[in-house]
């Protein structure tokens, strides 16, 4: 065989096992960091264990509440029924003792339901108390007009400026009556249809000076919402003729009314006829 021509055989045979070569760990390459791309994506679709889920975690019961358990939203924590919008009282007063002899018993409503009790002291002015309705009765039993009596209370600034002094419980002749929430009835006192027909005669004003009830000629009382009261606004003039349509007001449970309003008549206004126009009271 010619010498040139087979150096120059084994030249192009080395020439296209080198390229052969090349190719095969270009693939090679290609190959593997394909698999590593993969890899990395299949590691990122997978999300990190929950702190305290992993191996290590304690074993023992998940803690009972979620998100919206007692720290989360709705429970005790910053928004929840203990948190700024949801609070139940919480404020602080100064408490103190009133010991005098009980005078008298006030109604200072349209409805002449008993709400406060004048108190005497032995030496001094003699103090206004205050107290929820619901407990009318009850007070009146343990103390009526000239008992002897202590009561426990605080003292606010009411919308007229002057002090007032709130009940909290009454101690008279070995009973005790403690200020508490009213128990709901059993029943719903049942509602009677009332008509009112007259003249205004009074407007009722709040230590504001806003109109708060309308009395009429015949001693009848309308009740209206403060909102209808402000719409009617200058409306409400004494000696205006005046129809209403409504629902008498039923007496609410451990109420006491004074004496004098056996025969008083409050009608919560559904329908009212002012002046020749009539408008419904919502």
């Amino acid at each position: 065989m010619n010498k040139p021509f087979y150096s120059v055989a084994l030249l192009a045979a080395a020439l296209l096992a080198g390229t052969i070569q090349a190719e095969a760990q270009t693939v090679t390459k290609v190959k593997t960091k394909t698999s590593k791309a993969a890899a990395t994506a299949e590691a990122a679709a997978v999300p990190p264990p929950a702190p305290g889920d992993g191996p290590d975690r304690p074993e023992g019961p998940r803690p009972p509440h979620g998100p919206k358990g007692p720290h989360g939203p709705g429970g005790r924590g910053p928004k929840g029924e203990h948190g700024p919008k949801g609070e139940r009282g919480g404020r602080v007063q100064v408490l103190s003792d009133l010991r005098g002899t009980l005078t008298t018993y006030l109604a200072n409503n349209d409805e002449q339901v008993y709400d406060a009790f004048v108190l005497r002291p032995e030496s001094g002015a003699a103090d206004t108390v205050r107290f929820p309705r619901h407990l009318g009765q009850q007070l009146l039993a343990a103390a009526k007009a000239g008992s002897a009596a202590t009561v426990t209370g605080f003292r606010t600034a009411g919308p007229d400026g002057r002090s007032h002094f709130h009940f909290v419980s009454l101690a008279s002749g070995g009973q005790t009556v403690h200020d508490a929430r009213p128990t709901p009835p059993a029943t719903p006192p049942t509602e009677t249809a009332a008509t009112a027909k007259g003249t205004i005669k009074e407007l009722r004003r709040d230590p504001k000076g806003r109109v708060r009830g309308v009395v009429l000629s015949d001693q009848t009382v309308v009740q209206l919402p403060p909102t209808a009261l402000e719409q009617l606004g200058d409306k409400l003039t004494v000696g205006t003729a005046l129809e209403a349509a409504g629902n008498l007001r039923a007496a609410h449970p451990g109420e006491a009314r004074a004496s004098t309003a056996a025969a008083l008549r409050v009608v919560h206004a559904e329908t009212l006829t002012l002046a020749g126009v009539k408008y419904l009271v919502r």
